[in-house]
């Protein structure tokens, strides 16, 4: 276990967010590309009230110029304290509000998490992204082709830094969910969970979560954060998830 208490949770994910990306000359900013550089992420800054809008024009600048989505990946604790207005002033959307939470890994919490009764798979092929696609399709996703595009080329390129896993029912692909390994961050990173409606409430979002936590387990890392909706949230707090810090993601798409 991390022996980490909950005071530090905070210290070890922006350790993570600064050491993970490709860093800029201004601000202290650190984007993070998808494989194909369509769209970055702005994973962590370090601006203040003086130079933060000067840094946002800057962003948005090289977006339009790289013809990339930008995603401002904002945290409640990042400073100016008035961030989040500047975005959206500058033209970015905001998204939904996450909880990032925390779990330390440890023979309690691995059997908290017992998947035993459930047939989740690592999926490493195209067959495999396809039926996590079709899971996405179900539950209404808009860019379920596009997505499945961007990680088969991620697992094709760089397969040590993100793995995907599906649960099955027969042969049907029920529900499934990534997990990341952030370079030099020394934690991993849950996303992508999803159920189809046809399925939930049977346990198959708590077996990926924990089909995901042996992998992480098995690769010598102790430590996960992961980003809750409230729908989410509860079922992840139950099991014994922490809550971090707020999070919010602002796109601003590039002007044509």
């Amino acid at each position: 276990m991390t022996g980490l208490p909950d005071k530090n949770f905070l210290t070890a994910l922006d350790h993570g967010r600064a050491a993970t990306g490709e860093r800029a000359e201004h601000g202290g900013v650190v984007r993070e590309f998808s494989e194909d550089r369509s769209s970055c992420q702005i994973r962590f800054s370090r601006l203040s009230a003086d130079d933060a809008d000067a840094v946002i024009e800057a962003e948005k600048a090289l977006a339009d110029k790289g013809g990339y989505e930008l995603e401002w990946k904002l945290y409640t604790h990042d400073a100016p304290s008035d961030l989040a207005a500047r975005l959206e002033a500058a033209g970015f959307v905001a998204d939904d509000r996450e909880q990032v939470l925390a779990l330390p890994l440890d023979a309690e919490t691995m059997a908290v998490f017992d998947t035993s009764a459930f047939d989740v798979r690592r999926v490493v092929d195209e067959e495999g992204l396809a039926d996590y696609a079709e899971i996405a399709r179900e539950i209404g996703r808009k860019n379920a082709d596009s997505e499945r595009r961007r990680l088969w080329a991620c697992l094709q390129e760089t397969p040590d830094v993100m793995s995907v896993h599906v649960a099955y029912v027969g042969s049907e692909p029920v529900a499934g969910g990534r997990v990341h390994y952030p370079e030099g961050a020394g934690y991993a990173e849950l996303a992508g969970g999803r159920t189809k409606t046809t399925h939930r409430l049977r346990g198959m979002f708590t077996a990926v979560v924990g089909s995901r936590l042996a992998e992480v387990s098995a690769r010598g890392l102790d430590l996960v954060f992961t980003d809750a909706l409230p729908t989410s949230e509860p079922i992840l707090a139950k099991r014994g998830f922490r809550t971090v810090v707020g999070t919010q993601p602002f796109v601003y798409t590039p002007s044509s």
